[in-house]
């Protein structure tokens, strides 16, 4: 039985990112849906990984590659979050 990992847009670039390092780690790999989020979306969860000529490619970036920015309440734009 091979893998189908779900990849639509009701989920957050940081679970694309998670399925994707999933499919690469199992033996039984299949499919893996994608569908690209709204460039908003994209800039809220910056990530690395890339998809070209029907290909998935994880990134280089370490971790899972995505990033959760967090709006400044000065300016309403993507910042990336600080610890106190």
């Amino acid at each position: 039985m091979r893998t189908g990992s779900h990849g639509a847009t009701d989920l957050s670039p940081v679970c694309m990112a998670a399925a994707l390092h999933f499919d690469l780690s199992v033996h039984n790999f299949g499919i893996q849906e994608y569908m690209r989020h709204a460039p908003e979306t994209d800039r809220v969860f910056p990530h690395s990984y890339s998809f070209e000529n029907g290909l998935m490619h994880p990134g280089e970036a370490p971790g899972l590659a995505s990033t959760l920015m967090s709006r400044s309440r000065q300016n309403g734009r993507p910042s990336a979050p600080t610890c106190p």
